[in-house]
């Protein structure tokens, strides 16, 4: 079966460690939609020919993966190396002697690998809805700010509103993705690298390096 064939490919992969290169700049990125915990949960566990609850894959922009698989007996079997990928393959284990390749299909929560479908899942508690309580950095001055509103849905779609002290407003709609400490916001005019630290219920943004410093308080 199709499940128990990606678990079998995924026991062959060899442990690697060695970085291909540093994508600090995650805008930089060729394939965004990759970063990120995906997910694949069993939906036959009472088969015993599929010995697996769960599978975690994991992607950085370093081109490091790593694959947890949680069988029935709740043990953990652990794989880390490296991957590329292009439009249409991602190979995983590059510089091993049997490298895995396959087709996928991804957009900003779903990974479809070999018909295979992965859910992305947040690494903390991001998701809600968020209103400014602090602004301050040369963009909020030069732009009068006085307001900015957040929503983060847990599907990783994502709603930022901001309004200056003339009443206007505008809005922006797209889809985010995260790595580290970076919430990357992609909408149809552009997109925003931003540092953030999340404390409980309050979220720290900082976007170009202090142009605007936000911090945000959970209102739901």
């Amino acid at each position: 079966m199709r499940w128990t064939l990606i678990i079998i490919a995924c026991l062959s992969l060899p442990a690697l460690g060695t970085k291909l290169k540093d994508n600090s700049d995650l805008t930089q990125f060729d394939q965004p939609f990759l970063l990120g915990d995906w997910y694949l949960i069993n939906p036959n566990m009472e088969n015993p020919t599929e010995n697996f609850r769960a599978v975690k894959l994991s992607l950085d922009s370093n081109y490091n993966f790593s694959i947890d698989i949680q069988k029935l007996d709740y043990s953990v079997d652990h794989w880390e190396g490296l991957y590329t990928a292009n439009d249409e393959t991602l190979i995983l284990g590059v510089n091993s002697s049997d490298p895995q390749a396959y087709q996928y299909e991804s957009n900003h929560n779903m990974l479809n690998l070999n018909g295979i479908t992965f859910t992305k899942a947040l690494p903390n508690s991001l998701a809600g809805i968020w209103a400014s309580a602090h602004l301050s950095g040369q963009d909020v001055e030069s732009s009068k700010l006085n307001s900015v509103d957040l929503i983060l849905q847990p599907d990783f779609v994502f709603m930022f509103r901001v309004s200056n002290t003339n009443g206007t407003e505008a809005i922006h709609q797209g889809v985010y993705y995260t790595e580290g400490d970076h919430l990357v916001l992609l909408y149809e005019d552009g997109e925003h690298d931003t540092r953030y630290t999340l404390n409980r219920d309050t979220l720290t943004l900082e976007l170009e390096e202090g142009d605007v410093y936000a911090v945000l308080n959970r209102i739901k």
